[in-house]
Formats: structure tokens, C-alpha cells, sequence
């Protein structure tokens, strides 16, 4: 079991500085996704009300400590100069390249403007962020990282 914790320790830090780099180099945030450290405390709950983490040693410890930092660190997304940095555990970044079609949506909320945008890849896949910004800054924050080969579709919510 000990070898077990050992290779995913190893995975899981290698990731969490991947992660960290990528979370580190955003020049234009999105909102904060809480929903990677709920899921990670429901996992560690289910972890431990089953007993999988039974066994108290160094490297369940380092393992649950680096497991925690992941979830938090991918909750942090937005821009960079040349990706779109997601929240996800399987795909971090998406190549600027790969982006197909960009949507907007404006939230209608009371306290401050919130913006959706869904980013749709070349594959017909989609990955959302929202932003606590205008739509106007937006569109002119993502056409300087895009570009104009990119089509940036605005819709509202009524």
C-alpha cells in the first residue's frame, strides 16, 4: 500500500506544480470555481468514512495535504497569454487555436456584473468561466488574446 501512496504522491505533486504554473501566469481571472474543493472534501469524506485512509503515515498525509492544494489551485482560472486556463483535473489549458466559437452571456445579478462565457473547442466540446466584469471588457480582453478568426457571440438572460 505503502508503493500505492508513494506513485500517487508522485503523480499528484507533478501535477500540482503543472497546475500551479499555469494558475500563476494568468494575466486576466475568472471567478473563483469553489466546486474543485467541495468535490475534493466529499471524495476525502468518502475516503475516510470507508476507511481507505485508515493507515496514518508520511505519505497518506503528503498525499491528502497535496490532494487539498490541487483543489484549491484548479480552482483558479482565466487568461493567459497563450492558453485558456481551466478549471478540470483531466485538462488544464486549451490552446487558443483549438477555440472554435466563444459565447457571452450577461448575468442579470443585483451586487456586481457577471458574464458567462462558454468557449467551444474544434472537438464540440465546451468549458465555461464566468467573470465579474462588463461585457465590453470581455469581448475587448478576448480579442486581444484570440484574436479575430474566433467569433464572439453575446446573448442575455431575461
Amino acid at each position: 500500500m505503502t508503493l500505492l501512496y508513494i506513485a500517487l504522491c508522485i503523480y499528484i505533486v507533478g501535477y500540482l506544480f503543472y497546475s500551479w504554473y499555469w494558475q500563476a501566469i494568468i494575466d486576466y481571472r475568472a471567478r473563483f470555481r469553489i466546486s474543485s474543493v467541495l468535490w475534493a472534501l466529499v471524495f476525502l469524506s468518502l475516503g475516510f468514512s470507508l476507511d481507505y485512509f485508515n493507515d496514518p503515515n508520511i505519505m497518506m498525509n503528503i498525499f491528502i495535504a497535496a490532494f487539498l492544494l490541487i483543489s484549491i489551485v484548479d480552482g483558479f482560472s482565466g487568461l493567459t497569454k497563450k492558453r485558456l486556463v481551466i478549471s478540470g483535473y483531466f485538462k488544464r489549458t486549451i490552446k487558443y487555436s483549438d477555440l472554435a466559437h466563444i459565447t457571452l452571456i450577461q448575468v442579470p445579478t443585483t451586487k456586481k456584473p457577471t458574464v458567462m462565457a462558454i468557449f467551444q473547442t474544434n472537438r464540440r466540446q465546451a468549458y465555461y468561466l464566468r467573470f465579474s466584469k462588463q461585457v465590453s471588457d470581455v469581448i475587448s480582453v478576448l480579442r486581444k488574446y484570440v484574436g479575430t478568426n474566433v467569433g464572439i457571440e453575446v446573448r442575455q438572460i431575461m
